[in-house]
C-alpha cells in the first residue's frame, strides 16, 4: 500500500512541468481536459479532440492529452494523425506502452504490418502480460503469414529506439538506496542516462552542475531500491528522476541545450510525417489488401445487421417453464442430471475462440459435486443441434442486457446469454478478452443448472465482475 501511494504521488507530481501547472490553474484546463473525457467516454470524439486541441494550446506537448487525442483520432479512422500523437509522445517517453501499441495498431491500419510489429515487440517487452498487447501482435503475425508484402522503406531517424538501463545503472542504484555510494556517485549514472537519449529532460538552470542541490527525498531512495529489485518499472523510477530534475532537487548538467533538443526533434518530426506520406502512397499504388488490427467495430457492425439471428431476447423473456426439463438417473449412489444444450455458433468476424473455451466452462461444472435432497449429485452436458429438445440455449450477445449486466440466464433451465463486450472503455464498442468471457459463460451456466448468487468474493457466483477489454487501449 505504502508503495502504491508514494507512486500515485510521483505520477500526480511529474504528469506537468511548473509552469504548465500554472498555465492549467490560470485557463481552467483541468475542467477542459476533463469535459473532453467526458466527451470521449460517450464515443463524442469530434468534441473530444476539439477540446484536446485547445488544451494543447496551452499545455504543449502533454503527454496525458496528446495520448486521448490519438485514441479519439484512431476511433475516427484518421490513422496518420493519430500516428502523429504517438509519435509526439515516443519522442519524449521511448518507454510509454500506450504510445507504442497506438504506433503498432496505427500502422497496421495503414497496412505497413512489419512496422507495426516492431512497435508491438518493444511495447511487450516493456509489459509483456498485456493481453491487448499480445492480441494485437498475434494478429500481426497472421497477416504478415497470409498477406506477404514489401515493406516501405523508413529513414534511419524514425526508428523505435529501446531504452535499455545498463545493469551498472542499477547496480548504483542499489547500492545508494542502501548507503553504499554518495548521491554524486548515483547522480553520474542518472547523467549517463540523460546523455545516452534514455531518458530526456530540458536543462534545469543555465549554470548547471553534476552536484545536487538539495537533499533528495527519501522516497526517491525507496524508488531506487524498488527498482533495483524489479518492484517497479523502468518509466515510473525515471519519473520520479524527471521530478526531481524538474523540481531542481537534482541539477544535471545537459550536453544539450533545450534549443537544439527541440530541433532534433522537428527534423525527426518532419521526417516521420514524409515516412507516413511515403506510406501511404505506396499502400495505395500497391493495392494492398488491409485487414483492421481491431474486430470489435466489425464484428458490432455485422451482429447488429444480422441481429435475430444470435439474439434469443424474445425466448428471453419466456418463464423458463417452456423448456424441457433436465432427465436424471442413479448411478452408484449418485445423481447424474443430465442436460441437453444447444449452442448458438459464434458472430462473423469474430477472431476469439468462445465456442472452444466454453468445452472449459461446462468441465468445470461436470467436476463440482451438488447436493440434491440430501443426496450427492452430478451434473452432465450433451449437445443437441434440435431447440426443442434442449434443456438449455447458450448464445453471445452484444445486447444491451441492463446497466453493468454481463450476461442473463433463466434458473435451472433456459436461456443463457453472454455479453462480448460493451461501450464502457472508451465510448467505442470493444470485445471482452476470451478469459473474461469463458468467466461470464460459466458464471451464467451456474445459474442454469440451478445456483444463486454466492457472497463469497472467491466464488465463480459472485455477483461482481470486472472484465478486461481485448483491444481497447485504455483497459
Amino acid at each position: 500500500m505504502k508503495k502504491s501511494i508514494i507512486l500515485m504521488l510521483m505520477i500526480i507530481m511529474t504528469a506537468l512541468s511548473p509552469s504548465q501547472i500554472f498555465a492549467q490553474e490560470t485557463n481552467d484546463v483541468p475542467e477542459m481536459f476533463q469535459e473532453a473525457n467526458d466527451h470521449f467516454a460517450k464515443g463524442e470524439y469530434n468534441e473530444a479532440v476539439k477540446i484536446y486541441d485547445d488544451v494543447l494550446e496551452i499545455v504543449p506537448d502533454n503527454v496525458s492529452t496528446l495520448k486521448m487525442k490519438g485514441i479519439a483520432l484512431s476511433n475516427m479512422g484518421f490513422h496518420e494523425k493519430s500516428l502523429k500523437q504517438f509519435y509526439k509522445i515516443i519522442q519524449k517517453e521511448p518507454d510509454n506502452v500506450i504510445a507504442l501499441t497506438g504506433m503498432g495498431i496505427g500502422f497496421g491500419y495503414l497496412g505497413e504490418y512489419h512496422e507495426a510489429k516492431q512497435y508491438f515487440k518493444r511495447a511487450l517487452e516493456i509489459d509483456p502480460d498485456s493481453t491487448v498487447i499480445k492480441n494485437y501482435d498475434d494478429f500481426i503475425d497472421s497477416v504478415i503469414t497470409k498477406y506477404p508484402y514489401t515493406p516501405t522503406e523508413k529513414p534511419k531517424p524514425v526508428i523505435v529506439k529501446p531504452a535499455i538501463i545498463p545493469l551498472w545503472v542499477k547496480n548504483n542504484a542499489k547500492w545508494w538506496s542502501d548507503g553504499g555510494i554518495k548521491d554524486s556517485d548515483f547522480v553520474s549514472g542518472i547523467q549517463f542516462l540523460i546523455n545516452e537519449g534514455i531518458m530526456q529532460v530540458p536543462p534545469t538552470t543555465p549554470e548547471s552542475s553534476s552536484d545536487t542541490a538539495n537533499q533528495i527525498p527519501s522516497w526517491i531512495k525507496n524508488n531506487a531500491k524498488w527498482w533495483a529489485e524489479g518492484g517497479i518499472s523502468d518509466q515510473d523510477f525515471l519519473s520520479g528522476i524527471y521530478f526531481m530534475i524538474q523540481n531542481g532537487i537534482m541539477i544535471i548538467n545537459i550536453e544539450k541545450s533545450l534549443e537544439e533538443m527541440e530541433k532534433e526533434r522537428s527534423a525527426d518530426f518532419w521526417l516521420f510525417e514524409r515516412y507516413l506520406s511515403v506510406v501511404s502512397k505506396n499502400v495505395a499504388n500497391e493495392k494492398r489488401y488491409i485487414e483492421f488490427p481491431n474486430p470489435s467495430f466489425d464484428v458490432i457492425k455485422k451482429f447488429l445487421r444480422d441481429y435475430v439471428i444470435w439474439n434469443f431476447d424474445v425466448e428471453s423473456a419466456n418463464a423458463a417453464a417452456k423448456f424441457p426439463d433436465p432427465t436424471y438417473e442413479m448411478v452408484n449412489g449418485t445423481y447424474i442430471i443430465h442436460y441437453k444444450i444447444y449452442v448458438n455458433k459464434q458472430p462473423s468476424g469474430l477472431p476469439l475462440d468462445h465456442v472452444g473455451t466454453f468445452e472449459n466452462s461446462l468441465h468445470f461444472w461436470q467436476e463440482q459435486d451438488f447436493n440434491v435432497n440430501n443426496q450427492k449429485a452430478k451434473v452432465d452436458f450433451s449437445y443437441t443441434n434440435m431447440k426443442h429438445e434442449a434443456n438449455v440455449w447458450v448464445t453471445w450477445v452484444v445486447r444491451d442486457l441492463g446497466e453493468g449486466v454481463l450476461g442473463h440466464a433463466h434458473l435451472g433451465k433456459g436461456v443463457v446469454e453472454v455479453a462480448l463486450g460493451d461501450y464502457s472503455c472508451d465510448g467505442s464498442f470493444q470485445l471482452y478478452d476470451v478469459k473474461s468471457v469463458e468467466t461470464i459463460m460459466t458464471h451464467e451456466l451456474g445459474h442454469s443448472v440451478g445456483l444463486q448468487h454466492d457472497n463469497d468474493p472467491n466464488s465463480i457466483m459472485f455477483p461482481n465482475f470486472k472484465p478486461s477489454h481485448a483491444y481497447c487501449l485504455l483497459n
